[in-house]
């Protein structure tokens, strides 16, 4: 058995609903955690936040922008990359200028994936870790590969519920809200609880023996929208099909399964299945 490794200083890129909690749950470990957030009122832009022992202070990093990039700490213990793998080109010069040293010392470094990128031709197909996948409109499927071959773990994430840390609550009535379900009430909907998630990108930070793989992270109970409405009365908001984006919901259903995710988590899979249909994990 690979030998735990003992975080001192790890860097999240993206402190939003997820790596909030990630942030919190490894500072009361002792950890040091250095983070990215959105500044308000920047649309687009990401202020770099350096949390040191003893004091607070902020230097900018905008991912957009290449000459910010020198402003984010040289040695860290391990990398959690929580923002869409895309473009690849930037990508791809985010890795030769930052990744490479990092990947090339032994050092963790975890991107949060979408299940988004499994396309299935069999309605109400059960996929895994293994299963084909072709490019989305995103296209941030072939950013993920390319750091996965670098060395890179890839978690691919559900539909996030729970509460994060800073107090934020997603449940199932807001993905309704969302309107995700408009002409998918025959398809599945896969979750994730933030909690398990923090744990899981915790494991994998600290077992060696995940490093280049990809890592499935739901619940493994996927529940039918049609099922999920059915637990609000109906109650549907007002919503049309986005005509924006033809062909979004057209892919055939799938359920994703978390068998590795279960091998890692043992015990500490706390949300396996939604507690009930307005659940939040409070």
């Amino acid at each position: 058995m690979n030998a735990m490794m003992k975080l001192q200083k790890v860097l999240v890129i993206g402190a939003g609903f997820v790596g909030s909690s990630l942030a919190t749950s490894l500072r009361s470990e002792g950890v040091q955690v250095c983070c990215t957030r959105r500044q308000e009122g920047g649309e687009g832009t990401v202020q770099f936040v350096l949390e040191e022992e003893g004091g607070e202070g902020t230097v900018q990093f905008v991912l957009e922008e290449e000459e910010t990039w020198g402003n984010l700490p040289k040695e860290v213990d391990g990398v959690v990359w929580t923002l869409p793998a895309r473009p690849f080109s930037q990508v791809r010069r985010f890795y030769d200028t930052y990744l490479q040293s990092i990947l090339d010392s032994k050092k963790p470094v975890i991107v949060y994936g979408t299940t988004g990128r499994y396309q299935v031709e069999e309605e109400h197909q059960w996929v895994d870790e293994r299963t084909k996948y072709g490019q989305t409109a995103s296209g941030r499927e072939e950013g993920e590969d390319f750091l996965q071959e670098k060395g890179a773990t890839v978690m691919v994430l559900a539909g996030i519920w729970g509460e994060s840390k800073t107090g934020e609550t997603r449940s199932l009535k807001s993905w309704i809200e969302k309107g995700y379900h408009i002409n998918s009430i025959n398809k599945f909907l896969n979750l994730a609880h933030v909690d398990d998630i923090v744990r899981a990108t915790q494991e994998v930070l600290n077992r060696s023996e995940f490093r280049g793989q990809v890592i499935n992270v739901c619940d493994g109970n996927p529940m039918l929208w049609r099922d999920i409405i059915l637990g609000f009365g109906l109650e549907l908001p007002p919503m049309t099909q986005d005509h924006a984006s033809p062909g979004k919901l057209q892919r055939p259903s799938k359920r994703v399964s978390n068998s590795l995710l279960q091998s890692i988590m043992g015990k500490d899979y706390k949300f396996q299945m939604v507690m009930g249909p307005d659940a939040t994990g409070a």
